[in-house]
């Protein structure tokens, strides 16, 4: 398959414009909450800067003891707070303020000072966007070039904002126009990549360069045709911006005009190239044309626009991955009457074979798009052809940049190492893969049984032979393993994992028996079972995932990671069930206590310090066996809180491997993608701007470890993709004691600050952890704590063996409860309280078992049981109370009626006794 399935998803002009949209959405974020601060009702002078009148300002500045003062909920300053504000002679008041000032280093020292999120007056001005306040603040002295890391500059902001009043201030007081961000923008790109129209004017009218590069060489005109803004583009063009210059993965404004497919920008940009020929056969560094664009986007009206410029050369061109036009319409499927329209030029044959053998057909068949599968068949495409997988000579690719992109794209399209394997049959040989090969391998079963039902429907065909007839679901493939004869409704990576997993971790769900459910994710559902008298932990995947290839992929990664582990602290494989697609599930050890996010967010566990220190060492000696000790060394790319599980002796188990992988040469290589939980992401991996290593697992392992003292969640207060950002691009950490506490020891803060360096290589090894930790262990008895346990008549590891030796802090009622419950197991008939009183000695452990809830309290169903049985007893105490007292005044007359001679009432009384 050659260089075809290398293709990137995303170009490297697609990934840098994915994360200016992140930066920049951050800087809003941050911007929005500080210029909105919350309304601070008890506080005079907080009101009089933000709605109030100038009178009532002055009046709270006479009784103000320094303009340095910090207000507000969010801390801000006087300044900040005046800057922002809603009154109508806000930017009096600034004068007033910096009047107060006694001089001018103090007024400066105002307008150094930032924001919660870091932003200066000026800025958060500027964003306001109230030109007479930004005026009176570059009056006074705030500096115009402020540049703060990881901010835009004012003038940035300002045509982010597409304020031209503003734009026009800042030039007037030094503005660069040329300055560059922190994704190497200018004003113009900026305001280009935002459709701020009126401030493009206002910034080419101030004389900014149309020309000017940005960090990878994109010109605003490059910005704008992608971005696919008529107007702007005219006036760029109309500025005097050259269409002939290109990035550096060789777009010109063409190729990215052609991508959003807008005939009127075309026109425009087409209208001012004197040779449209050689414009329209430029190419980039992977060989794409802007026809080659247009048809990878699926834009029928752009390639109508190109195809008759490029001419007869433009037909048969192929790009880096071998792709005709046609080719690259298949490969996008996004417009079935784009490929249409390409058959029926003159000179398109849909059954060229390009330098790597692959036709239209197989394209779309890789790629899954039944449609333009059928149509191909019906305009007489032939699947008997085949392709083979080339060598890359040292001259057929000289550019790095493509070669490196090709490369990384490997990964996404599963022809890494992993899936190198379908490359050659037979080490040394070539393989001729038709097109249902390659539809098969990426499981696109439709395609499959589409392309048997022609194959069958024309006996006249060669491609006959290599098929069996009828509706058998057994097709024997060209397979490039050389031996598996596979069945059509089941993937590869099923049949070779069935191959070399060991026949003892074969299981079927029918011999386990299902106790409920515990947990569920994206894959499917957690429940707990019981496998040959022990618990276990049933991972079931839901059949339907199974319609795309990357939950195969997850599923057959984890059983083949797992199957070859062993470890106290890595999740016990018992096996997995691989039968049938319905059934397909991970069986596990059954970890009673559950995951350390659970007891620590959820229940609020308070654990002792030597259990969390224990954890700690377990996970260290975890990673360290996977990273250095395994057979197979493993990445585990995703460690955090939720995959941490805890059993009831206090022994933790790393888990869940779906993200995981082995580390090698190959996969090293490829190492570049964006895996695992946001939050406890390493930078290198969220920013992706470099390959990684094992020591994005440290980086996780020092955040899992400041969760685990601090008993919060790393940046709890952000989304995770904001704090995976605030660690990456800020450099920000979750705060740490400067000096050693109780709850944060010296050795604890060196392990942390160690583990999350921003610089991987100065990361340390977890041998070198257990090393600094090693000292610290707690003993076997230190180290256990309460927790829940349902007994389903099997049997776990350590579970409550002795629930009197556990120890957690707890508060002194559950104390006592558990002392008390001592002395009853030990037979030791010391004075317990009223409540344990009146249970009956038989059972009195179980009973008072039953009101401990998960978290290590009396639980409140527990205690709302108990308020119900004594207001019952108080009730019935009542009425028994009242009963004996009526009976007892009854008594007293009759005995005064028996002695009273005549009374009618004393022979009715003495039969009602008798």
């Amino acid at each position: 398959m050659g260089n075809y399935k290398s293709r990137p998803s995303l170009s490297c002009a697609d990934e840098f414009k994915k994360r200016i949209s992140e930066c920049y959405s951050l800087v809003r974020s941050r911007l929005c909450d500080d210029v909105n601060p919350r309304w601070d009702e008890k506080n005079p002078l907080f009101q009089a800067c933000f709605l109030g009148s100038v009178e009532e300002f002055i009046l709270s500045l006479d009784q103000l003891n320094s303009v340095d003062e910090k207000i507000g909920l969010k801390d801000l300053s006087l300044l900040h707070l005046v800057s922002v504000g809603i009154g109508e002679n806000q930017a009096k008041k600034i004068e007033l303020l910096l009047a107060k000032c006694e001089d001018d280093a103090k007024r400066l020292s105002l307008f150094r000072q930032r924001t919660p999120n870091n932003f200066t007056v000026l800025h958060c001005a500027i964003y306001k966007g109230d030109p007479t306040v930004v005026e009176t603040l570059l009056k006074g002295g705030a500096d115009v070039n402020n540049f703060i890391e990881n901010a835009p500059s004012p003038l940035h902001l300002a045509a982010m904002c597409g304020n031209p009043s503003v734009i026009d201030l800042l030039h007037r007081h030094g503005a660069d126009l040329h300055s560059k961000d922190l994704v190497q923008f200018t004003p113009l790109h900026c305001a280009v990549y935002f459709g701020q129209e009126k401030a493009v004017k206002a910034l080419l009218h101030l004389g900014a360069d149309p020309n000017f590069c940005g960090g990878v060489q994109d010109r605003p005109l490059h910005v704008a045709s992608g971005k696919a803004n008529l107007n702007i583009v005219k006036l760029l063009i109309s500025a005097g911006a050259d269409l002939s210059l290109a990035d550096d993965e060789g777009n010109t404004p063409l190729h990215f005009a052609s991508s959003t497919g807008q005939a009127a920008i075309l026109a425009a940009l087409l209208a001012e190239v004197k040779d449209k020929q050689q414009a329209v056969l430029k190419t980039t560094i992977y060989g794409d044309t802007p026809l080659h664009v247009a048809c990878y986007h699926g834009k029928l009206e752009a390639a109508k626009m190109l195809l008759p410029l490029g001419g007869s050369a433009i037909l048969k061109l192929e790009n880096v991955f071998h792709e005709t036009i046609l080719q690259a319409a298949c490969t996008s499927g996004k417009s079935l009457e784009l490929v249409a329209f390409l058959l029926r030029q003159p000179g398109i044959d849909p059954n060229h074979q390009s330098q790597d053998g692959h036709t239209a057909l197989h394209s779309a068949c890789y790629h899954g798009h039944l449609r333009i599968v059928q149509y191909l068949l019906d305009n007489q495409a032939d699947q008997s052809l085949t392709a083979k997988a080339i060598e890359q000579s040292g001259t057929e690719n000289k550019n790095t940049v493509a070669s490196a992109m090709m490369a990384l794209g490997r990964l996404d399209c599963g022809a890494s190492s992993e899936s190198g394997r379908f490359s050659n049959s037979e080490e040394g040989q070539p393989s001729q893969q038709t097109p249902i090969l390659w539809a098969y391998e990426k499981g696109h079963d439709q395609i499959v049984a589409l392309l048997k039902y022609y194959a069958n429907k024309r006996p006249e065909s060669d491609v006959c032979s290599e098929y069996s007839s009828g509706d058998s679901s057994y097709t024997p493939l060209p397979s490039p393993m050389g031996r598996l004869r596979s069945i059509t409704k089941e993937k590869t990576e099923i049949l070779q994992l069935r191959t070399e997993l060991d026949s003892s971790l074969h299981l079927s769900l029918v011999d386990i028996e299902i106790k409920g459910e515990i947990g569920q994710g994206s894959f499917g559902k957690v429940y707990k079972g019981v496998y040959k008298g022990k618990s276990v932990a049933v991972k079931r995947y839901r059949a339907l995932a199974f319609g795309s290839k990357s939950e195969v992929d997850i599923f057959c990664r984890e059983v083949n990671i797992l199957c070859h582990l062993n470890h106290p602290n890595v999740i016990a494989f018992v096996g997995a069930c691989l039968d049938d697609p319905s059934q397909f599930a991970i069986i596990t050890e059954f970890v009673a206590a559950g995951s350390l996010y659970k007891l620590l967010h959820k229940e609020k566990r308070v654990l002792n310090i030597k259990v969390k220190l224990g954890v700690g060492i377990d996970v260290a000696k975890g990673m360290r066996y996977l990273h250095e000790v395994a057979s197979r060394a493993v990445i585990h790319r995703d460690l955090n809180s939720h995959n941490i599980l805890l059993h009831s002796n206090g022994r933790a188990v790393i888990a869940d491997f779906g993200e995981s992988r082995f580390i090698s040469e190959d996969a090293e290589e490829n190492m570049t993608k964006q895996p695992g939980n946001l939050r406890w992401m390493a930078p290198e991996v969220f920013t992706q701007c470099c390959q990684y290593d094992e020591k994005v697992d440290v980086f996780s392992y020092a955040l899992v470890i400041w969760e685990i003292h601090s008993a919060e969640l790393p940046f709890g207060q952000l989304k995770p993709a904001a704090a995976a950002a605030e660690m990456a691009y800020k450099k920000s950490r979750p705060p740490l004691p400067s000096e050693p506490t109780s709850q944060f020891p010296g050795h604890i803060i060196k392990v942390i600050e160690d583990g999350w360096n921003p610089n991987p290589n100065l990361r340390p090894t977890f041998t070198q952890i257990l090393q600094e930790l090693a000292p610290f262990t707690p003993t076997d008895e230190e180290r256990k704590f309460v927790c829940k346990y349902e007994d389903d008549g099997s049997t776990d590891e350590g579970e409550f063996s002795d629930l009197d030796d556990f120890d957690l802090e707890m508060p002194k009622s559950v104390s006592t409860l558990k002392s008390q419950f001592e002395q009853l197991n030990h037979g030791k008939p010391k004075a317990v309280s009223p409540l344990v009183g009146i249970y009956k000695p038989n059972g009195v452990v179980e009973k008072l078992r039953q009101q401990l809830d998960n978290n290590g309290y009396v639980s409140q169903a527990a205690r709302s049981i108990q308020a119900a049985k004594s207001a019952t007893q108080l009730r019935d105490s009542i009425v028994l109370s009242r009963e004996a007292k009526v009976a007892q005044r009854q008594t007293a007359f009759k005995e005064h009626d028996h002695h009273s001679t005549g009374n009618f009432t004393s022979k009715n009384t003495s039969e009602s006794e008798a």
